[in-house]
């Protein structure tokens, strides 16, 4: 896999600790080391099938931008029957992400397939992006962000489905972990 173009800012140097079991660098997020901040919109789908879910995200550099988008409610607009329709949507609060644009889906790491096809919002950014989302908005401990040896950078969440197939280091409260190979 080739090095992802990933930046990393002195926070991340200054918090990474070296970890022994897998030659890797890693901290825990901490507000600072984002590379910009992300806004995810639904539609409130009704209870008939013309208005299904509608999701798409926006992605920002600063999180204040992320808040004037959201405080100036844009329309935003699904694709009905070929044409541009209007749809009142509902904003989360910014998240801060790591992100960088990549449209190639063989060189993306981070989330892929979100939100594709007839449920996008056509405002939605991302298969424009390649990232990772550093802290949620609801109740989940802050992710890390590794850095492995060849210089990849990934951002790990113990919540996600992937974890099944990872072994773990570390204290069993400030823990990490590496991919097996399957």
């Amino acid at each position: 896999m080739e090095t992802n173009s990933f930046k990393l800012n002195n926070i991340f140097e200054e918090n990474a600790k070296v970890y022994q079991a897998k030659p890797v660098r890693a901290t825990k997020y901490q507000p600072g080391m984002e590379t910009g901040w992300v806004v995810y919109m639904q539609n409130e789908p009704k209870h008939d099938m013309e208005n299904n879910l509608h999701e798409g995200m926006k992605f920002f550099d600063a999180e204040q931008e992320a808040w004037d988008y959201i405080n100036a409610d844009h329309k935003q607009y699904i694709n009905k029957n070929g044409v541009p329709t209007e749809i009142a949507v509902v904003y989360e609060a910014p998240m801060p992400v790591l992100h960088r644009k990549e449209t190639d889906p063989e060189k993306k790491v981070g989330y892929t397939d979100c939100f594709q096809g007839k449920y996008a919002l056509l405002s939605n950014e991302t298969e424009m992006y390649d990232f990772f989302i550093l802290k949620y908005n609801h109740e989940t401990p802050d992710n890390w962000i590794i850095q492995d040896a060849d210089g990849t950078i990934r951002v790990w969440d113990h919540n996600s489905p992937e974890c099944c197939n990872e072994l773990f280091f570390g204290k069993d409260d400030d823990y990490v972990c590496e991919k097996v190979a399957v």
